[in-house]
């Protein structure tokens, strides 16, 4: 039989309440614990790549830029964001991790109310304790990364269009629905694209009775409302800067291109091997499509250009492009935490706190299996969930992946996964022996498979990033030790074959260093900066003949090259100077 699927929620009893309090209470104090435990180290009290450019761009913000220049190439509203908390706070990312573990506690608070409204009090008590539990959830809420509030902005999102579809429900609920999928959009633009399958919730019955027409026109128009009004202030300001329409940013169809090219697997591939820094991405997207197209290019030129070429490519060969499919959705669900920047197991070895969060990704995954069958009676009510579900799936799996993009897939599983939890419940206080023992093994199994088959770290990638910190930070021994350790976990890396490299080279040290850039031009051809530093050792070795031939070559490969193109003018300089 379906679980409680009751059209006026009755009020959840006291114990219910306090339990509520103690899992809020529990999902704080785990956060906590984790932000203080971590506070000074890498990546959370010294972030990294995204981290670092969402910070830069907050303080440039505090410093007069508010209105910016140029359209954008990544969303807005985090940065902007962290420059007010700064602004109020003071300029430290501790300030932002408190305010998001503050409002990932209220997410959690509505996940609660979002069960409490669907199924009944048990199934939202479980949801919310699956969330305040949820390392990965713990683990993205202190790190200056927006993809904490995007998840967060996910289950307000779901409890308002929960709260919309009830009878007599007040009409501005779809309003609220409508600016929170634009705010999320914001924060992650391909949240745009579930604009449209939120727009037939409205016209979708809840329950037996059939929706009529006007309302439901009225409730999309509500909704779309609240998604411009969200998305006004930002895209207003691209009209002001550009003088072109750009409703969030300009990187769609770089990023659709990323995820969906020939040599494409699935996940983040620069498109230049070596300049996979945010300060990069933007102008190597601009300079490959205008180098290629002959002029200039418009933001929106630039996007176009990048979706055109990978629509080119899905349609020459669609086999290939739908086995690339097929494998970004089993990237999409599985129980590994792909890392971008920062790895999730190694910082797991290093916070008892985020040990503590048991429920990893995997396990709410499985049990959210479990969950969609208990409910496909019921159906019709828990749309807003399957909807927001299989949405942000298919938007993440069109792109290309990291454990991060799929985040906000987390509050609907959550979900989903407190149906088999309840069941379970039930079977045990009814005393229903066969199917209490089933359900137990099966819930235990889903807890422990994911611990038990977890990858290690990802040594490549923390040596390397620990390796950057330390080289900013001016210790050029740390860094030696770092870039060396990534080195032993993946020879081929560049951005350790190249800081290991300058590192001799700093100290004179050039045959080290040419071994080293000769290693990283070998390994990726396509590196402007891999050749331009092989062309910079020779000079400083005297060999200018074969200097000159690989600085030509940094150039070719990106004729603003600026190593390269120092390099090659001294060098010719020289020459002159002795010809005459």
């Amino acid at each position: 039989m379906p679980l409680e699927s009751p059209r006026v929620t009755p009020p959840p009893p006291r114990g219910a309440r306090l339990a509520l309090f103690a899992v809020l209470v529990a999902a704080a104090l785990l956060r906590l614990l984790h932000w203080w435990t971590m506070r000074d180290q890498p990546f959370v009290g010294q972030p990294v790549l995204d981290s670092a450019e969402y910070d830069r761009w907050a303080r440039e913000l505090l410093a007069g830029g508010w209105r910016g220049g140029g359209a954008f190439f990544q969303a807005p509203f985090y940065p902007y964001l962290v420059a007010a908390v700064y602004a109020v706070a003071g300029a430290r990312p501790s300030a932002v991790y408190l305010l998001q573990i503050a409002v990932a506690v209220g997410a959690i608070w509505a996940l609660w109310r979002c069960g409490l409204r669907l199924a009944g009090w048990p199934v939202g008590l479980a949801a919310a304790a699956l969330a305040a539990l949820s390392g990965v959830l713990v683990f993205h809420d202190v790190l200056l990364l927006k993809e904490s509030l995007a998840t967060s902005g996910m289950a307000f999102l779901l409890l308002a269009l929960v709260a919309a579809r009830e009878p007599g429900a007040r009409r501005v609920w779809w309003l609220v629905a409508g600016a929170l999928l634009g705010t999320i959009a914001e924060l992650r633009e391909n949240a745009l694209l579930l604009v449209p399958l939120v727009l037939a919730l409205p016209w979708l019955r809840a329950d037996d009775e059939p929706v009529p027409p006007r309302r439901a026109l009225g409730a999309s128009a509500l909704l779309l409302a609240g998604v411009l009004l969200a998305l006004a202030p930002f895209a207003l300001r691209n009209v002001v800067v550009t003088g072109q329409p750009l409703l969030t940013t300009f990187q769609g169809g770089v990023n659709f291109w990323i995820g969906n090219n020939p040599e494409a697997d699935g996940t983040y591939r620069p498109l230049v091997a070596g300049r996979q820094v945010p300060e990069r991405e933007r102008a190597e997207a601009v300079r490959l499509a205008e180098q290629a197209v002959g002029h200039a290019l418009s933001p929106r030129e630039v996007s176009r250009y990048w979706l055109r070429r990978a629509l080119a490519w899905a349609a020459s060969d669609p086999g290939a492009f739908l086995h690339l499919q097929l494998r970004k959705l089993a990237l999409f669900w599985s129980p590994y935490e792909w890392p971008d920047a920062v790895d999730y197991a190694w910082v797991r070895q290093q916070s008892p706190a985020l040990r503590a969060a048991f429920v990893e990704r995997g396990a709410l995954s499985l049990l959210a299996l479990a969950g969609l069958w208990l409910v496909r009676r019921d159906l019709r009510r828990w749309a807003p969930v399957l909807i927001l579900l299989a949405g942000w799936m298919a938007i993440t799996v069109a792109f290309f992946l990291f454990s991060r993009y799929r985040l906000p897939a987390v509050p609907p599983l959550a979900l989903l996964a407190a149906v088999p939890l309840v069941r379970l419940a039930e079977a045990v206080r009814s005393r229903r022996a066969v199917a209490a023992t089933a359900g137990a093994a099966a819930v235990v199994a889903a807890f422990a498979l994911p611990h038990v088959f977890m990858p290690p770290p990802r040594l490549d990638l923390v040596h390397g990033n620990l390796g950057r910190l330390a080289d900013q930070r001016g210790d050029a021994a740390a860094a030696e030790t770092h870039y060396r350790a990534a080195l032993a976990a993946a020879p081929d890396d560049l951005l350790a074959l190249l800081g290991l490299g300058n590192a001799a080279a700093r100290g004179r040290r050039y045959d080290d260093a040419l071994a080293l850039y000769r290693r990283a031009a070998a390994a990726h051809p396509g590196s402007p900066e891999a050749f331009a530093n092989v062309g910079a050792a020779e000079l400083a070795l005297g060999q200018v003949a074969n200097a000159e031939r690989d600085l030509r070559h940094a150039l070719a490969l990106d004729p603003e090259q600026p190593q390269a193109k120092r390099n090659l003018a001294l060098l010719l300089a020289r020459r002159n100077r002795l010809d005459v």
